[in-house]
């Protein structure tokens, strides 16, 4: 387990005692298979435990682009249904739950 501070955009940065359990990201290069779909525009996206047992969920925007800042989001979570909320559905978010081993699925009875 590492110390970890992670910036968040018009919030206090998260400190915290714990271990990256997955990350994805997608590509600025259109020419990948994982392009963002935004020229010179990308996600990365990361998932921690901490020491206690939470999550902490970071997704950061980057950009290229001059003139142009990076946006950092990151919140704690108690449990996986508030690190699929924050992470939400898309591509890039099922690619860092399957890196995780984690279930994102809405179950029907």
């Amino acid at each position: 387990m590492n110390e970890h501070i992670l910036k968040r955009d018009n919030e206090r940065d998260l400190q915290f005692t714990g271990v990256l359990i997955a990350s994805a990201s997608s590509s600025a290069n259109n020419a990948s298979s994982s392009y963002s779909g935004s020229t010179g525009r990308w996600t990365e996206l990361f998932l921690y435990k901490t020491k206690g047992g939470k999550f902490v969920c970071k997704s950061v925007g980057r950009t290229q682009w001059e003139g142009e800042h990076d946006r950092h989001k990151a919140e704690v979570c108690a449990d996986v249904e508030c690190v699929c909320d924050f992470f939400g559905s898309s591509w890039l978010a099922k690619e860092l739950y399957e890196n995780a081993g984690i279930d994102c699925v809405e179950s029907v009875d």
